[in-house]
């Protein structure tokens, strides 16, 4: 498969006319119910858009749409990753030429069926689907769909070409992120008991690279040159780590301490990674690590991998997690104890911890209490911006200036008194139940008011829509497609690489709407968003704060100096406040 892997407007409707040809309604029918699977209660992707753009007979909402939009639909909705349903394998090879079917059947593999259409068919569609590979390479073009369907590879080989680029310093740290490096620093180096903290910035403004040069400069001056090991919450925030190690290391050739060496960083995600004895960066996921730690990962390199991590720990000079505020999970304190951190009230050890976040205070004041006690109450942030960083970063153009909107519709209201468990929820996450936002992400009138406000924002501007559930930002997506607007999904379903992809189609703006679920609230960099669009209420100021940091990265920093951040204004009875609402002197600067 070629280097640049792109879905034109020509793939669709090429894919859009085959599949038109080749299958039936029934055929359609039988796809869509085996994306949606068994046992769901909730609107299909299909149900939202159709109540949206249809009315059935005597003014009834329809359920489904009719059946000639079913394959621009399912184009829409599935992308590149159409022919890695089983189904939909099947079904095409089911209704294949003889010849084309044939072709198919005889392709080497150890998978074979009998002489029957259906057999053969079946036998063709069970074969392993490794999307880029050459399998589906070979099943697309035998059936005359373009090769992007042949999907997203999860580990593409070197391209035949490549741009090189000339060396570009970064630029110097400004002087609150340089107060920063120092503190964090000074905290590094300072005996048990008091060698904890939190780093603090607002989203945008450069914490990342504080960090990894405050680390790394502390690494060096060390004698015995001590590992550091990184913990973040998802594959993105670990490789935005491993790149900023990447980049800090490189400048550091050009700078007057004159490094020459070279340095190791390991990456501990995903897929099988080996474990190094001797570490010197480390980055690896809380997932991955908790895997490990509780024994439940030692498979791939035929090695007791826990083992293994318990002898690179020893090696460890200091740990960092990203994201800090998560650290009250009981994963991150088993890994943390693991790896000789006490955690328990009052405890103290000799490795560093550091914590990273824009949101260190909790909704909850008992947490927020836990939370600085894992940390010895240390929060470094720089005495230079004041009382109200914020604004101070944007007169300087660290931020960019947010543009607020609030969306108004006269959809549905709702109460958590209509259900026990909204209640109980609340009182629990002071947050609303993911099943009343799934119930907002259905209701007609709203979408319709959110899609207008979607297609009136420039189609130039880099758009991040927050949707209220897995299918309501498909279904958000999907829309926008059908009206000729590009868009893309994300969600916790998204294959890895695939999610990659449609991230670097957003920032190289092929995409101008990315609609996600979950997902996008950390450890996504695209500074150019122009416009965030938050279709999912909530009352947790963190997550809020989250949510519309995504878009708040000014020019100085690559950003714009302004983005749209738009709020839907939903009738929900609950006895407290949006998170929107709270921030009245966030918008006014």
């Amino acid at each position: 498969m070629s280097d640049s892997i792109e879905l034109t407007t020509l793939d669709r409707d090429t894919a859009v006319a085959n599949l038109t040809r080749r299958l039936s309604a029934s055929d359609f029918r039988a796809i869509l119910d085996a994306i949606r699977g068994r046992g769901r209660r909730r609107k299909t992707v299909e149900w939202i858009v159709a109540e949206l753009e249809h009315r059935g007979s005597r003014g009834r909402l329809p359920s489904k749409l009719p059946g000639a939009q079913l394959p621009p639909f399912l184009v829409d909705l599935l992308g590149p990753e159409l022919l890695s349903v089983r189904e939909a394998r099947y079904r095409l090879a089911r209704s294949a030429t003889p010849d084309e079917r044939d072709r198919l059947h005889e392709y080497p593999a150890q998978t074979r069926g009998r002489s029957g259409r259906n057999s053969r068919a079946r036998a063709i569609s069970e074969r392993r689907w490794e999307p880029g590979k050459s399998w589906p390479r070979f099943f697309v073009q035998i059936l005359g769909f373009p090769e992007v369907f042949a999907g997203i590879p999860g580990s593409p080989s070197e391209a035949d070409t490549i741009d090189v680029e000339p060396f570009r310093p970064l630029p110097d740290l400004e002087d609150f992120q340089l107060e920063l490096k120092d503190q964090l620093i000074e905290t590094l180096s300072s005996p048990a008991g008091s060698n904890r903290g939190i780093l603090t910035l607002p989203t945008g403004a450069g914490k990342t690279r504080t960090a990894v040069e405050a680390l790394l400069e502390w690494r060096l001056r060390s004698p015995e040159r001590p590992g550091l090991l990184w913990i973040a919450q998802s594959e993105e925030l670990c490789e935005q780590a491993v790149q900023a190690f990447r980049e800090v290391w490189i400048d550091q050739g050009h700078r007057d301490n004159g490094v020459r060496e070279s340095m190791r960083i390991h990456r501990i995600w995903g897929a099988d990674r080996s474990i190094p004895s001797s570490p010197q960066i480390v980055v690896g996921s809380i997932q991955k690590l908790h895997a490990i730690v509780r024994g439940e990962d030692n498979d791939g390199f035929g090695e007791n991998r826990c083992e293994r991590l318990r002898g690179m720990s020893a090696g460890l000079g200091a740990v960092l997690v990203d994201e800090a505020h998560r650290t009250l999970a009981p994963s991150y304190g088993e890994v943390l104890e693991f790896l000789g951190i006490k955690v328990a009230r009052g405890a103290h050890s000799s490795v560093p911890l550091i914590g990273l976040t824009a949101t260190p205070y909790r909704s909850l004041d008992e947490e927020t209490r836990r939370l600085a006690l894992r940390f010895h109450g240390r929060l470094l942030k720089p005495a230079s911006l004041g009382e109200q960083p914020v604004a101070r970063l944007r007169e300087r153009g660290v931020l960019s200036r947010p543009v607020h909107q609030v969306m108004e519709h006269s959809g549905a209201s709702y109460s958590l008194d209509d259900d026990a468990h909204y209640a109980d929820y609340f009182e629990r996450f002071k947050d609303f139940h993911p099943d009343l936002l799934a119930r907002l992400g259905q209701e007609r009138v709203r979408n319709r008011a959110i899609l207008e406000t979607l297609e009136s924002i420039p189609e130039e501007w880099p758009t991040l829509l927050f949707g209220c559930s897995v299918e309501h930002a498909k279904a958000m997506a999907v829309l926008l497609r059908r009206r000729d607007r590009s868009a893309a999904t994300i969600t916790g379903e998204t294959r890895g690489a695939t999610r990659r992809f449609l991230i670097e189609e957003f920032r190289a703006g092929r995409v101008s709407v990315l609609s996600n679920y979950g997902v996008l609230t950390t450890g996504f960099d695209a500074p150019a968003v122009r416009a965030v669009v938050i279709a999912r209420p909530t009352a947790s100021p963190v997550l809020y704060e989250q949510m519309i940091g995504r878009g708040m990265r000014g020019p100085r920093f690559g950003g714009t100096e302004e983005c749209l951040v738009i709020d839907v204004e939903d009738n929900i009875q609950f006895g407290g406040q949006m998170a929107f609402a709270r921030y009245v002197e966030y918008w006014e600067g």
